[in-house]
């Protein structure tokens, strides 16, 4: 948790710079107070997951990162949140037999439960709907790490 934390908040520092007008709906209005190693920690507080999870979701944001194409976006600090408890949610329905429900994650998330639907489709569709990962790939993201 604490070189994912880490690793996303490294990311946050270029990415902040970085001029981003293609605004989402993973974009907030403000950056939100909490840090990333405490909304990452309530998460797995209240809606326990595997580490590959962890691994998962950096390789979701290597897909869906970088903003070059419209398919992508810059993850920055207005988006971040929104982003780990959407991709946390969708990496876990994806790759274990047993997940919360929505509604717990939304309430984990401090979302609507509406909202966090509404971003797991937005997910899905940036994400070109290329959820699966190869046991390789998450072994070259843990070494990385």
């Amino acid at each position: 948790l604490l070189l994912v934390s880490s690793l996303i908040n490294t990311i946050l520092a270029v990415n902040d710079r970085l001029a981003c007008p293609k605004i989402t709906l993973f974009h907030s209005r403000a950056i939100p107070n909490i840090s990333i190693e405490a909304y990452l920690s309530r998460i797995l507080q209240y809606a326990p997951f595997q580490n590959e999870v962890l691994l998962i979701i950096l390789l979701y944001f290597d897909r869906i990162g970088g903003g070059c194409k419209p398919t992508q976006l810059i993850i920055n600090s207005f988006n971040i949140h929104r982003l780990l408890i959407t991709s946390i949610l969708v990496a876990c329905k994806f790759s274990s037999d047993v997940f919360y429900p929505n509604v717990r994650y939304a309430r984990v998330g401090g979302l609507p439960l509406s909202e966090l639907n509404q971003l797991e489709l937005e997910f899905l569709f940036l994400s070109q709907f290329e959820l699966n990962t190869t046991e390789s790939e998450l072994q070259a993201y843990g070494n990385k790490l």
